[in-house]
């Protein structure tokens, strides 16, 4: 194989000889998960005050209804990465999503309307993507998207091959791996454009994704079926497919909203 070229058939092996999906599901891992999100959101890029947080983790009213993961490296047990899935929690009708009032009103009506009919204890907004900068730096990929990388070369010292990590589809699987595990059938976020870009690239498409709006910077909104997703994912990028689900094992249920179709609008 050449240097600086890797076949699609080896996304998941390549992944995985490099990093590891871990769920956040003890007080010491979910610390880790705040602690990685300080050095993001208060160090890195400055989105919230360090001075809010004394213990140096940064947390907020939505995280006792969220799940959380990290990606971690493999040789160094370093945690890399992270994010969370925020959920309605035990009262779904009163509960509300961190971009629901700011974003969601400015989509389409047919987005709207998909939101509306999905069974509002199913659905979960991804949030709070980060990726260490240090380790970004360590790639040479200090200047990327938060929480999603360019294809990158790693020389893993472990092998002494040339790795391509995609960070971000490692976090999609955590993703996955949360929303099996607590029957979330819907997903929605909010991202960069460029995030949504390079998602589309690996076979992520969200069916309803709105117009670019000031939400932390210049955002999109997206909404959409998570079955949809990873079906259509399995078809565009089987290889991807394979590392999300990790060969099947985690599937999304399919939602019961009645036999309505509404029209896609991906990024």
């Amino acid at each position: 194989m050449q240097t600086g070229q890797q076949t699609h058939e080896n996304v998941s092996t390549i992944f995985n000889s490099v990093f590891n999906v871990q769920l956040a599901t003890s007080p010491e891992v979910i610390n880790e998960v705040y602690e990685l999100r300080y050095q993001v959101y208060c160090i890195d890029k400055p989105f919230e005050d360090p001075n809010c947080f004394a213990d140096k983790r940064e947390h907020d009213s939505y995280d006792p209804q969220s799940a959380h993961a990290l990606i971690r490296h493999r040789m160094t047990g370093d945690s890399v990465a992270a994010v969370r899935l925020v959920m309605a929690g035990d009262n779904p009708e009163q509960a509300s999503f961190p971009m629901e009032g700011p974003c969601l009103h400015r989509m389409d009506q047919a987005a709207q309307q998909a939101l509306a009919d999905a069974p509002r204890q199913q659905i979960a907004e991804i949030s709070r993507m980060a990726v260490s900068r240090e380790f970004r730096r360590r790639l040479t990929e200090e200047k990327s998207v938060s929480g999603i990388s360019e294809p990158a070369y790693y020389s893993d010292s472990e092998n002494g091959k040339r790795a391509m990590p995609y960070i971000s589809l490692g976090l999609f699987s955590a993703i996955l791996q949360m929303s099996v595990k607590h029957g979330i059938t819907h997903w929605m976020a909010v991202m960069e454009p460029a995030q949504l870009r390079l998602l589309k690239r690996f076979g992520v498409e969200f069916d309803h994704v709105g117009p670019v709006m000031e939400y932390h910077g210049r955002r999109r909104p997206a909404f959409t079926e998570a079955a949809s997703l990873i079906e259509g994912m399995r078809n565009r990028r089987p290889d991807v497919w394979s590392l999300v689900t990790e060969g099947g094992r985690y599937i999304p249920e399919k939602a019961n909203t009645g036999s309505m179709v509404y029209p896609r609008q991906v990024a």
